[in-house]
């Protein structure tokens, strides 16, 4: 951030939108200062992509998500299920082993529990989450739903969220991705998971604040 050189370069991009050669400009993982600074310096910027999850609510407490809200830019979640932490896979079970983080993204992901809180808030948030999936499956609503429909659910229907990025390693992801866009979230449903959510210990600060070296 030292280096203004962001800007520079965004600007060159608005050049060439308004030459038509780019129709959309977006940004990735800049903190609130930063993400106005480009705004009042005139780029256009529509969306910008962030982590956000349960376990990572930087882009709310930052007031990232209402100031976006208020100015016509689109946030794109990723890492809503941390690498599969928020699912099935992880309830009732110990917290990732070694020899389970064993990609950089579960590596990252593993963090982003451990600054959340205890592994025992972890699971007091998957077992909330378990219980919405169930509430869910038996009212109809969506009836194969699971902890990681619940936990996009969460994230998809947070103010200024157009949408979230999900990685997709085989078939049967995509069916059960596509189930969470089949049922909304009740108002107790989530005012539940932010009573979990509110418990947190972090991780603090803004966007990328953490993997910058700024905290």
């Amino acid at each position: 951030y030292s280096i203004k050189k962001y800007v520079d370069v965004a600007l060159y991009l608005t050049e060439l939108k308004e030459e038509g050669l780019i129709q959309e400009i977006g940004a990735t993982n800049f903190d609130l200062k930063r993400l106005k600074e480009l705004k009042d310096a005139g780029v256009p910027i529509v969306s910008h992509q962030v982590q956000l999850s349960a376990l990572d609510r930087r882009p709310i407490q930052s007031g990232m998500a209402d100031w976006c809200a208020d100015n016509n830019v689109s946030l794109i979640g990723f890492g809503t299920v941390g690498s599969g932490i928020l699912s099935n896979k992880y309830l009732g079970k110990g917290a990732p082993t070694q020899e389970e983080r064993n990609t950089s993204s579960m590596r990252m992901y593993s963090s982003t529990a451990a600054r959340f809180g205890s592994w025992k808030l972890v699971q007091e948030l998957l077992g909330t989450m378990d219980a919405i999936a169930s509430e869910a499956r038996n009212d109809g609503r969506c009836p194969e739903c699971n902890i990681s429909n619940v936990a996009q659910r969460y994230i998809l229907e947070t103010p200024a969220v157009a949408s979230v990025l999900i990685g997709v390693r085989n078939q049967d992801h995509i069916v059960e991705n596509l189930r969470t866009h089949s049922f909304t979230l009740a108002p107790g449903e989530r005012e539940a998971i932010d009573a979990i959510v509110a418990k947190r210990q972090g991780p603090k600060g803004d966007v990328w604040d953490i993997e910058r070296g700024n905290i």
